[in-house]
């Protein structure tokens, strides 16, 4: 059998290419490159703001005038009026370390592969899963034992971006006390009247029907209602001003679009027409919606409706761009380990990973929302 470092040489593996021997600490170049081709990879890059962390640890902080005013009449202002205290809130990131593991077997080094093209292969196979998990983690992760992940489970180590919606009304570990909570509403929940099923009549509902994203009413005049409308109008004004709502997507499962689409084609009209022919990104009143496939579509159990494989429901959210943060720590590091038993060089990777949400204000959360498979 070759010896390794003479095959790397022969192929002309550079020293920071992610796949040679001596242990690696990636220089922030290297470890840039790789944090983006992780982003690259996920559904979410262009809604999430990635935070490319130097230290295990940061604080956003969010200053806010509070209560009361600032302009008095004249004949009315005296020193009892100065505004004297802010309101402030802090969120802190705080990253929690994971580690991987790649073989490099020999014989794919003896294909006769590049070493730059072996990289870049290399890189794109790890990213692409380390996105996946790290976008699911971030989303589903509790450290609460909600969910009850499993030691080794990513998602057990860190309060993914459901939990801290979901746990940010006053009171809360997430309530934002500068900017206010989250917007949550009860898709399974809906209104009394002729439209809503007995059982899931709720005087707080803001849906006139329970169910699914797009649902058509029984009784004439025969009305759709569909969700999304009713996510822009619980968005607070101040969000959507000004240009604020063209950074704002809907951001659900690919099966909950669907479900949204084909009450379009039932329309049998222009509107519908075009829900089947048009290949441009779906909207809604000009707002993307994105599918997100991670998302997962079997989640149940009140009053969360959070728990994984306990019910047929989902979520849907409606978020500025880059309100959900992922912070990635820039010190990476690879180590090697050589197995002759296996004839393969297996490369450890070691990486800090932490997630928040930068104002839970901005968000309009759905979850117990129906779908059809």
């Amino acid at each position: 059998m070759k010896d390794a470092k003479k095959m790397l040489e022969k192929n002309k593996i550079e020293k920071y290419n992610l796949i040679s021997l001596p242990t690696i600490d990636l220089p922030p170049e290297e470890a840039d490159r790789f944090i983006d081709c992780i982003v690259d990879e996920s559904v979410m890059k262009n809604y999430a703001r990635i935070v490319k962390m130097k230290k295990p640890q940061k604080r956003i902080r969010h200053l806010g005038f509070g209560e009361g005013h600032f302009l008095y009449p004249a004949d009315n202002f005296d020193e009892s009026k100065y505004k004297k205290q802010w309101a402030h809130n802090r969120i802190t990131l705080n990253t929690s370390k994971f580690r991987g593991c790649a073989p490099v077997y020999d014989d794919d080094l003896e294909e006769g592969l590049e070493g730059a093209a072996y990289k870049n292969h290399l890189m794109s196979i790890i990213a692409r899963q380390t996105a996946n998990e790290l976008e699911y983690a971030g989303y589903m992760g509790d450290t609460h034992n909600y969910n009850t992940w499993c030691a080794d489970r990513i998602e057990s180590k860190l309060d993914g971006w459901r939990y801290i919606i979901n746990n940010s009304q006053s009171g809360d570990d997430y309530y934002n006390s500068v900017c206010g909570a989250a917007h949550i509403k009860s898709a399974c929940l809906c209104e009394s009247g002729a439209d809503c099923a007995s059982g899931n009549e709720d005087p707080d509902a803001h849906f006139e029907m329970a169910g699914m994203i797009a649902e058509q009413s029984v009784n004439a005049p025969y009305n759709l209602e569909i969700k999304y409308g009713q996510m822009l109008k619980n968005m607070p004004s101040k969000y959507k001003a000004n240009t604020g709502l063209k950074n704002m997507v809907f951001l659900n499962s690919d099966l909950v679009t669907q479900d949204y689409l084909m009450a379009l084609e039932n329309r049998g009209t222009n509107l519908g027409d075009r829900a089947i022919t048009d290949g441009d990104v779906t909207r809604y009143h000009k707002v993307p919606i994105i599918d997100v496939p991670l998302m997962p579509t079997a989640l149940g159990t009140a009053p969360d409706y959070g728990i994984v494989g306990a019910g047929a429901y989902t979520d849907a959210m409606l978020i500025p761009k880059n309100n959900l943060i992922m912070g990635i720590q820039k010190e990476i590091k690879i180590e090697p380990q050589r197995s002759a038993a296996d004839e393969c060089t297996y490369y450890f990777y070691t990486m800090k990973i932490a997630v928040g949400v930068e104002n839970v204000n901005a968000v309009v959360f759905v979850k117990c929302l129906e779908h059809k498979c």
